[in-house]
């Protein structure tokens, strides 16, 4: 059904990127897996809270720059000025990382160190992947994924299994990523790319106060998700900070198919919107919408197994959640739709837009996480994910539709051409 819905001249990209996302996904969950039932899910919930910081510098470091490299198909800027600002924000990501955990969370300081540097050396390689992803080479940076995650997990299993502290075993993944990088630069070789520093480009001021933005409005994006987490933490404990970042994960894995469809889409949106093709720009929209929302109410499926199957993946505190893995499921279908009208954003080149939209569900995502967490719990922390994921639907929805409207009014009225013969 999916491969009738999709073109057949991208369904190799499409299949490559799904797979390099479906393993990167597997590699993510096995570290969650191996300490819940190696070390349990208080311990669990300690990674998640380190990760939960993490994500977010690592967003707002990484300035998007990879989506306006990629949407810049008429190449203005340059692989390199991409990669000089790329360089500096990951030294920057990894200091600001150990600095967080050295001063809030020293007990658990060895995690956020060590998933500082994994997610600084993903960041080098994600722009060199970038670069592949503008060709439209989506085939050779996908199985670069493909080889990282099971490095990671082969890895992971032989650290955990030998070395007592959870915290101290995480060094594989640094390991790991190191590896696959050192394969990514070689790859960039073959393409005669020539990494030059000019600090002094008048482009790269333009570049970052672009990306300042982009990086400030992905920040609010992965920080949306965590704020329940916060919260948790704060009036709960970590035990239930684990089991919600454990039902979360699962996510995870239907994310993996909305990531290869929007990553593939970008360019040739982009080119559609460029060249004022809206039918075509509007279709492909609609067909994506079609397929993730598809996907997004399949997960229901899940709930009637979920007290046979997280026990396996996790162990036996994974019972009895039905209701809340329901509330989040109906979350995830909305964040879903999210990605989507998001990808549509980023082709449209509006990424000064998703600041204030941002912004905004932060605030409520904190109003709400401190009115019903404490009171509900679990299940409060599941309201707040549905609820926040659906305002960002409407706002996106809303702003893409103004947009868009308006550019058709304005090339209504521009004057046409007149040949001359």
């Amino acid at each position: 059904m999916i491969g009738r819905l999709l073109k057949k001249a991208n369904a190799k990209s499409y299949s490559y990127s799904f797979l390099g996302n479906l393993f990167s996904s597997v590699s993510q969950w096995v570290v969650l897996m191996l300490i819940s039932k190696l070390y349990g899910t208080a311990q669990m919930g300690s990674y998640s809270l380190a990760m939960a910081w993490i994500l977010p510098f690592y967003a707002f470091f990484s300035l998007q720059i990879r989506n306006i490299h990629v949407a810049d198909q008429t190449d203005t800027y340059g692989f390199n000025v991409f990669f000089m600002v790329r360089v500096v924000c990951a030294i920057a990501f990894l200091l600001t990382t150990a600095l967080t955990g050295f001063l809030f969370y020293r007990d658990i300081f060895m995690i956020f160190l060590l998933g500082g540097l994994f997610k600084a050396i993903e960041m080098m390689s994600d722009i060199i992947h970038a670069e592949f992803h503008k060709r439209k080479k989506i085939e050779v940076y996908s199985k670069m994924l493909m080889f990282r995650s099971v490095l990671a997990i082969l890895l992971n299993l032989l650290m955990f299994r030998f070395v007592k502290s959870f915290q101290l075993a995480l060094i594989s993944l640094p390991i790991a990523y190191c590896c696959s990088m050192l394969i990514d630069f070689k790859l960039l070789s073959n393409l005669k790319v020539k990494i030059r520093f000019d600090a002094g480009n008048p482009l790269i001021k333009k570049i970052v106060t672009t990306g300042v933005l982009t990086g400030l409005s992905l920040l609010l994006v992965y920080l949306l998700p965590n704020i329940p987490r916060f919260v948790l933490e704060k009036y709960r404990n970590s035990f239930e900070l684990g089991l919600f970042s454990g039902y979360l994960s699962l996510i995870v894995f239907s994310r993996i198919f909305v990531q290869s469809v929007v990553q593939n889409s970008l360019p040739y949106l982009a080119q559609h919107y460029d060249e004022n093709n809206f039918d075509k720009f509007l279709s492909k929209l609609k067909i994506e919408a079609l397929v993730i929302g598809g996907l997004g109410l399949a997960q229901f499926i899940l709930v009637p197994l979920s007290n046979y199957l997280f026990p396996i993946l996790f162990n036996k505190d994974f019972k009895g959640n039905e209701g809340l893995l329901c509330i989040i499921f109906a979350g995830s279908l909305f964040s879903f739709m999210a990605f989507v009208l998001n990808n549509a954003i980023n082709a449209m080149k509006m990424f000064r837009v998703q600041l204030p939209v941002y912004a905004a569900l932060v605030a409520i995502s904190f109003v709400l996480g401190f009115l019903l967490i404490p009171k509900y719990g679990l299940n409060g922390a599941g309201m707040v994910f549905l609820l926040v994921n659906v305002c960002l639907c409407l706002m996106m929805g809303i702003i893409i539709y103004n947009r868009l409207h308006n550019r058709i009014k304005e090339l209504s009225v521009m004057p046409k051409e007149v040949e001359v013969c």
